[in-house]
């Protein structure tokens, strides 16, 4: 009996490359890996195609024609929703469906349901048309990433010290990308038991002080937090990182959520990654000791 296909849609991002990589680790011999991304000859890919079991494609959201020939037969396809790109995660879950896929896997955010917000609204679109859809789906509602810290390697390194706009004593949820990967191929792996279901992937809660306490006690110095205005941050986002405006102005609404205590972003429950994986998520302790060569 031929092996079940699932295919990863948009897997040179993060989360997209980390789910190659979680089934390769876990699931070669049970099910066939396609990973999608628009340039295969990407460097972001080079290490994908060296995994057992995985096959790079070239994919391509705005080719629906193409991607409708490359998703029949697929068991389960998992639409890692690219920046501003809801839109084209819509449509290529519309051709999922008209492929014959059998099951769609998101990704969505844990502020989903705060429809007045630019994530919020963004997100909550994508899960109604698929839900719309008439065909079995699971979501998989992320909170910011911890490796969004990579952005203080800099400041660590130069001046022991990192800023944001944030209270530093307001706790708020996070997710380490190896762990939503991990979730995200059991699911991939063993759809049927997931028909329906949306899950929040949280690895640990914590706040900006508790972040310098622990990268202090790992590198051995003194690492400060030093809070910057919204308008400050903005503006860094925008003219240093390269954001858009939306995404810089998403990125300080989650700010201003977690100071005002929203219980959606500093939601502590941990138990759905367990439940998918039959694992513990990742410490923020253990997170900052893997990075850590790196930060010094």
């Amino acid at each position: 009996m031929s092996k079940p296909t699932v295919f990863v849609l948009g897997c040179s991002g993060l989360i997209g490359s980390a789910t190659v990589k979680a089934l390769s680790g876990n699931y070669p011999d049970k099910v066939n890996i396609i990973a999608g991304t628009r340039d295969p000859a990407s460097e972001k890919v080079a290490v994908l195609k060296t995994l057992p079991g995985v096959t790079v494609l070239r994919a391509d959201m705005h080719d629906k024609e193409a991607l409708r020939d490359l998703l029949t037969g697929v068991t389960s396809l998992f639409i890692v929703t690219p920046t501003d790109g809801v839109k084209l995660a819509i449509g290529a879950a519309e051709v999922a469906k008209s492929s014959g896929v059998k099951h769609i896997l998101t990704v969505s955010v844990t502020t989903v349901d705060l429809a007045d917000t630019i994530y919020g609204k963004q997100f909550s679109e994508l899960e109604s048309s698929v839900r719309h859809l008439e065909m079995p789906y699971t979501f998989i509602r992320l909170p910011p990433f911890l490796e969004n810290y990579w952005g203080f390697k800099r400041p660590i390194q130069q001046k022991s010290s990192f800023s944001t706009p944030g209270d530093p004593t307001k706790p708020f949820s996070a997710v380490v990308v190896a762990d939503a990967g991990k979730a995200a191929a059991a699911i991939m792996a063993e759809p049927v038991k997931h028909y329906g279901k949306t899950y929040k992937l949280i690895s640990n809660c914590h706040t900006l002080n508790e972040l310098a306490s622990t990268f202090s006690e790992v590198l051995g110095k003194e690492i400060k937090y030093k809070r910057i205005s919204y308008e400050e941050s903005r503006s860094h986002l925008i003219n240093v990182v390269g954001f858009c405006e939306e995404d810089a102005d998403g990125i300080i609404e989650l700010y201003k959520l977690t100071d005002e205590e929203c219980p959606l972003v500093n939601d502590t429950d941990m138990s759905h990654f367990t439940k998918i994986t039959g694992e513990k998520p990742t410490t923020l302790k253990e997170w900052v000791i893997s990075v850590a060569p790196t930060f010094k």
